[in-house]
């Protein structure tokens, strides 16, 4: 607390004053009377105004020095201060992201938020309105609308919950720019009416489009004390087939060094296999698992969790779904001998492989994948397709003919077709140049051209080649063992997924699935059971389902018809989550208590509570009227 007005301390210099009023009496003429029966009070009350008398035990000194002390309190306008930047109209945006569940401030950072917010919502008053989002995808990220309602306000904050995804912060601030013109142009409200408030713990992903000064910010965090599984892959050895071998990756955020087991389990029974593990800060480790091919496993969810104490347990586990081997039906159109292409699909024990001439294409058929080795039909089909060098062009760009030689300067490492491949220095005599669609990949770059590309356009899933790559005068592709038949293997396992009824069957927090229904004729129902073990019902647009809402790290399954069709699993796998750094605010300011526990910059504003001094002086002039009328009635002076 504060004074804005502390020049109005100088009136207590009038306490000494009250004081000696005490002290002097009032002087009364001496009048002379034949007896003084009658007059014994009259004597006691001029014994008692003697000048000088000696002070008796009294409340009325104190009381009328205490209503002294508010009064000159309530003339020096005491203040607190509090966050500011509450304007006409408020939008409130709270943070639900999986970060927001790190427990480093003793309860959830979003316990945190919400107790922030309630703040915010005790500053309304009848003319100020405010508006509730999240940060989940729009338009589901509107809480409450406008209103100056604040026990409304208070319950909208009181129901959000940590959403097990990132941010969607473009979209978010897209919907605050339509709710709310935070350059305060709107015709009905003065500019600067408009105000926006965001509470989280990390400020990196606002779009560059967003001003921090329009966008005031209350930072939480206080540390950075996690571990977390940041990458998850299950594949099949492909010496020998009959193993599984599963990739965990784990990062450390912390600041200290990190000692743990990494652990697997097989669907929700206990943990079989563990591997020790140490990290030092700020580093990654891969740990790799190898399993037998069980049948089983097919089927199951294989889990793999981290027996570590850290502020996040949410990014800590892991699942994935075990599969039976695959067989794909792989069609390759050539008119030519290519021996290098014909062993590495011949050997994969995955391909049923089928070839024939260009002029006997008439179709995609029954097959899953199809390789157009220099060729491209017309229409194109629908499916999953690689082609190779595709000299008489492709249906959906523009290629051209490089008779320059080139080399691979880069490679998209983190892709899954690119996994244990490289292709850097790879040097290539002649190429197409391809002028990439908007949909399109780059998994393998050169020094003019992207060599290597992928993409999903519509409902297939394409890879290109734009070089012969199985052309030993063009290349060393085919002899750059092991990454060539790895390089196919994995391009097949990419396209080959898409024939599965649900895909992908591992994803990340957020990011959406495809159910494909066969006989949609026969289908009357389909519901999705969350990892919460909620039911929803799905809406069937077609034989295809998108669905988007995979706010849940665990697995999900799906039944059609009250038949189980599949499951997939939804992991957080995101480091950007996992990292609890405290956020660091635009102005680099701190206004909370606890530095690092709470951040802010949003102005400061006075809120005076003189009014509490005036209605506490009234309460003292009661008390001291009724000590003196009770003085009065006992006899006392």
């Amino acid at each position: 607390m504060h004074f804005l007005n502390p020049s109005a301390f100088y009136l207590l210099a009038f306490i000494p004053v009250v004081v000696l009023l005490h002290f002097l009496k009032l002087r009364r003429q001496r009048h002379i009377v034949p007896s003084v029966m009658l007059w014994l009070e009259a004597i006691e009350d001029m014994k008692a105004n003697v000048p000088f008398q000696r002070l008796r035990n009294s409340l009325l000194l104190p009381l009328q020095i205490l209503f002294l002390l508010v009064v000159v309190g309530g003339v020096a306008r005491p203040a607190l201060r509090q966050l500011g930047g509450l304007r006409e109209q408020s939008i409130l945006v709270i943070d639900t992201s999986a970060s927001m569940g790190a427990t480093d401030l003793g309860g959830t950072r979003l316990e945190v938020a919400k107790a922030e917010a309630v703040k915010l919502i005790d500053q309304l008053d009848a003319n100020r309105q405010m508006m509730i989002m999240d940060t989940s995808r729009p338009p589901h990220n509107i809480r409450q609308a406008f209103t100056s309602d604040t026990e409304k306000l208070r319950q909208a904050v009181a129901n959000l919950s940590v959403v097990h995804a990132a941010p969607s912060l473009k979209a978010v601030f897209d919907s605050v720019a339509v709710y709310g013109d935070m350059s305060g142009t709107q015709a009905s409200l003065a500019p600067g009416a408009i105000g926006v408030v965001f509470i989280s713990d990390n400020f990196r992903g606002l779009p560059d489009s967003v001003n921090p000064v329009q966008v005031q910010q209350i930072g939480l965090g206080d540390r950075s004390e996690n571990v977390a599984i940041v990458q998850l892959s299950v594949t099949r050895a492909l010496a020998p087939p009959n193993h599984y071998q599963l990739l965990v990756g784990v990062q450390s955020f912390a600041d200290t060094p990190k000692a743990f087991q990494v652990e697997l389990g097989i669907d929700g029974k206990s943990f079989f296999e563990d591997k020790s593990v140490f990290l030092p800060p700020k580093e990654t480790a891969s740990v790799l698992f190898s399993l037998d091919d069980d049948e089983r496993f097919y089927g199951q969810v294989i889990t793999a969790r981290l027996d570590v104490d850290d502020d996040l347990s949410i990014d800590n586990v892991a699942a994935a779904i075990l599969h039976p081997p695959p067989q794909w039906r792989v069609l390759l159109v050539s008119d030519r001998n290519q021996p290098p292409l014909n062993a590495i699909l011949k050997t994969d024990p995955y391909v049923n492989l089928n070839r024939i001439q260009p002029s006997d294409y008439h179709g995609q058929g029954d097959n899953d994948i199809l390789i157009f080795d220099r060729f491209a039909p017309e229409p194109l089909p629908e499916g999953n397709i690689v082609f190779l060098n595709p000299i008489g062009g492709l249906p959906f760009t523009s290629v051209q003919a490089n008779r320059q030689p080139i080399q691979v300067i880069d490679q998209h490492v983190t892709h899954e077709v690119m996994r244990d491949v490289s292709l850097i220095g790879l040097e290539i005599k002649t190429s197409l140049r391809v002028q990439l669609p908007l949909w399109g990949i780059p998994l393998v770059e050169t020094n003019q051209t992207p060599l290597i590309w992928l993409g999903e356009q519509d409902d297939s899933k394409i890879i290109v080649f734009a070089f012969d790559p199985f052309d030993l005068d063009i290349s060393n592709f085919a002899a750059s063992i092991p990454s060539a038949p790895i390089l196919v293997s994995q391009c097949l396992e990419w396209l080959g997924s898409a024939t599965s009824v649900i895909q992908p069957d591992l994803v990340k927090a957020g990011e959406p699935v495809k159910i494909r229904l066969d006989h949609i004729g026969e289908v009357e129902r389909v519901t999705l059971q969350m990892p919460d073990k909620t039911v929803r019902d799905l809406q069937v647009p077609g034989s295809r389902i998108v669905f988007t809402e995979t706010t849940q790290v665990g697995t999900y399954t799906v039944f059609v018809n009250g038949e189980p069709l599949g499951r997939f699993a939804a992991n957080l796998l995101n480091p950007q989550e996992s990292d609890l750094s405290p956020p660091q605010l635009a102005d680099d300011s701190s206004t909370g208590m606890d530095l690092g526990r709470r951040q802010s910059n949003l102005p400061e504003v006075n809120k005076e509570v003189w009014g509490y001094a005036v209605f506490l002086a009234l309460m003292l002039l009661v008390v001291e009227w009724w000590v003196y009328h009770q003085n009065r009635r006992f006899g006392q002076p």
